[in-house]
Formats: structure tokens, sequence, C-alpha cells
């Protein structure tokens, strides 16, 4: 079944956040970790999930404090052993050595480069590191960077940007191969789905539909390991919450059942 549809999203339950002004999120690997920025406390937070992507089983671990005085966005490399954090603080992205994977404890600032836009909310990779996108607040705006080395925010390039369907949008995801976008806007307090014709590629990309969040102050979001559940992280409750996607069941034609009963 296809997953990773936003019009399926079925909201399922929702936790409280760490942090009273909670600014992004993001998993690990396997579902096994949960995180999120704050911006009230400047401090990354690392929940262990006892049920995989089961946010009701999410249990407080450690927290780390950020680069930024401002902590915006958050995001992981493909294994764990880079963490990445966007600031309007000092309008910077920082990137982090981790020692034990997935661990924010043995993590090590490297390394940091301007952004493009004033206000930067959130950040993504594509699917292994040879791009970098970031979210503009101010510019409403998207930002594309090549990025030479996978990962190496030293080696990226700013490529390309497009307008944001919001004119405050503060988050921003990906499906697993790169064929959808996804922003958060918080102006309109709506998801956007963007389809896209070359992966990973925002110059291609084609608004598509929309659906509302669960609350007014809506900052971040992230998908499970399949497409089958969906998160969003709000500001205004300081919740996270989680929904279910459900594609609807796919009808047999007529002639695929006589086959069937040949």
């Amino acid at each position: 079944m296809a997953y990773f549809n936003i019009a399926d999203a079925t909201f399922s339950q929702s936790i409280n956040t760490q942090d009273v002004y909670p600014q992004g999120m993001a998993w690990n690997n396997d579902g096994s970790k949960l995180y999120e920025i704050g911006l009230a406390s400047e401090k990354i937070y690392e929940s262990d999930v006892s049920t995989p992507y089961d946010i009701d089983t999410a249990v407080f671990s450690k927290s780390i404090a950020t680069q930024d005085t401002k902590p915006t966005g958050m995001a992981w490399n493909g294994d764990g052993s880079k963490l990445y954090e966007i600031g309007t603080g000092s309008d910077l992205i920082y990137e982090s050595d981790v020692s034990t994977p997935y661990d924010i404890d043995t993590a090590t600032f490297s390394k940091s480069i301007a952004t493009q836009g004033a206000y930067p909310h959130g950040m993504a990779w594509n699917d292994d590191g040879s791009k970098m996108y970031e979210v503009g607040y101010n510019s409403a705006k998207i930002y594309e960077y090549d990025v030479s080395t996978p990962y190496d925010i030293a080696t990226a390039t700013f490529s390309q940007s497009i307008n944001t369907q919001d004119s405050t949008s503060l988050g921003m995801a990906w499906n697993g191969d790169g064929s959808k976008m996804y922003e958060v806007g918080y102006s309109s307090d709506l998801i956007y789905e963007y389809d896209v014709s070359t992966p990973y590629d925002i110059g291609t990309a084609t608004f598509s539909k929309s659906i509302a969040t669960q609350d007014n102050g809506p900052t971040g979001m992230a998908w499970n390991g399949d497409g089958s559940k969906l998160y969003e992280i709000d500001e205004v409750s300081a919740k996270i919450y989680e929904y279910d996607v459900t594609p609807p069941p796919t009808t047999a034609s007529p002639i695929a059942h006589i086959l069937q009963m040949i």
C-alpha cells in the first residue's frame, strides 16, 4: 500500500513536549529514539521509545545544550554519526560529530555555515546527503544546497529556492524516495504536500494538497520509516501529535476478479 499521503492521516494520540516552546523534532533510524529541539530551554532532548514510533511509549532520557541561542530545527545524517541544528540567533546551520550513533551525549560540535535566509526555521536532507534544505521564515522560501561530500555542510553550495505555500513556514520533510515534499505552515495551521517529478529537486515540486494541523502553532513535522505514521510538533500546545496514515483498500477490477476465479 502507498503511504506518505497526508490525506489519509487520522489523528491518534499526543504527548507533552519537554520544552514549553518546541521547534522541531526527529527520529533515529528505527523509531527507538525521539528527539525534540526547544527554543525556551535552548536544548535538544532525547527520549527512549519502547514501542518503535509510538510516542505514548516515549520516556525522556537526556538533553544537551544547543549551539544557537534560538534553535529552530534539527536533523540527523543517515547513520546517526552526525547531528545538525539550525537557529535564528546567529542564522547558522551547525554540524556535530556523534561518536555513539544517535546518542546526543556523545555529540561534539564540528563546524557551522551561514544560512541563505534570515530567521531560518527547519532543515532536512535527501536520502544520501548530497542535498540539504533550509526553510526560510522571513523569506517564505525553501532553499536547496548541493553537497559535494555527503553530509558535510562545509561542502554545501546553494543551488536554488522556491516560494513556500505559507507566508511563515517553519518546517519541512520528505517521503522515502523524494517524490513528495512537505511543508509546515505556521500562519495557516496547515501541512502542505507537493508532488516532486525529479526526486529531491525542489524546482520540480508542484503543490498537491493540504490538511489542517491539530493545533494553531505547528513548528515541525516528521514521518516514521514507511510513511504509515505522521508527526506534528506544536509550540502553542507544547505537544507532539501522532497520526495514523491508512490508505483506502485497493478495489480489484472486475477483470482481475474473474482472473482470480479461473
